[in-house]
């Protein structure tokens, strides 16, 4: 679904038909979509977070064994994104390749990442100390990155900070339904910065009630949209369970 289909349809059902669910950041009105990508339609912009490609090829050479498939959850999630929102500008923050060599991917996710690059504008958001990219990547290479009084970070400031989207700490939620406690990504904001979730499959989870998070969200009330069976839902703080309550 292109950005002039979602300029014609009331945006209402688009997000329903979707499954996506409407965030709003210091103003700005953002879609946060199933995939764990945020698309800005002011902006024409997509920004996902810590796409970990190669994860598990870093797995394997320290005797983890796992198949490939978070590198292709990863692709097959941005490519999702990508063909709905037909971005003129993607913004991927964080951990994107694990710090490993081109031969990290193979010559055809190599590709399948280079056609999915082809005629936009695309960022590496990778923080001040973060190791280059495969070399042949493309894209730019950036610390950090402003658009429109928004500033893009790979990892957040432990600052009370506004105007702030960034990954790094891959938040996640338990919830109760049907007596039982899912647990997933999720969105999380205090309505001064939001922090995405990780696209990658194989990222460690960060509970949004964890003390962990308190120099990042602790400034004003929480807010959650949960992403569960490919769809997001927005959920209210008192139906968010900690890790000890769920143990």
């Amino acid at each position: 679904m292109h950005l002039a289909t979602l300029e014609r349809r009331p945006a209402a059902a688009i997000l329903h038909e979707v499954g996506a669910s409407r965030v709003l950041l210091c103003g700005k009105s953002l879609i946060a979509d199933p995939t764990g990508a945020i698309f800005w339609p002011s902006e024409n912009t997509l920004i996902v977070s810590d796409l970990h490609l190669s994860n598990c090829t870093y797995l394997d050479g320290h005797d983890v064994v796992l198949p490939p498939y978070d590198t292709v959850s990863s692709f097959e999630k941005l490519e999702e994104a990508l063909d709905r929102y037909d971005p003129e500008r993607v913004v991927a923050l964080g951990n994107s390749f694990d710090g490993l060599p081109a031969c990290g991917l193979g010559p055809h996710q190599r590709d399948w990442l280079q056609d999915m690059m082809e005629d936009r504008e695309w960022f590496w958001v990778t923080g001040e100390d973060a190791e280059g990219l495969p070399a042949g990547i493309g894209g730019q290479v950036v610390p950090q990155l402003v658009l429109s009084g928004i500033k893009f970070r790979a990892h957040a400031v432990r600052a009370p900070v506004a105007n702030e989207i960034a990954g790094g700490l891959h938040p996640v939620a338990q919830v109760a339904q049907y007596g039982h406690v899912i647990r997933g990504r999720c969105f999380v904001t205090n309505g001064m910065r939001l922090i995405m979730p990780s696209v990658g499959n194989y990222s460690a989870g960060q509970n949004v009630l964890s003390s962990t998070l308190d120099p990042y969200l602790a400034q004003g009330a929480l807010f959650v949209w949960f992403l569960t069976q490919n769809r997001v839902f927005p959920i209210a703080p008192p139906q968010l369970i900690d890790d000890a309550a769920a143990a």
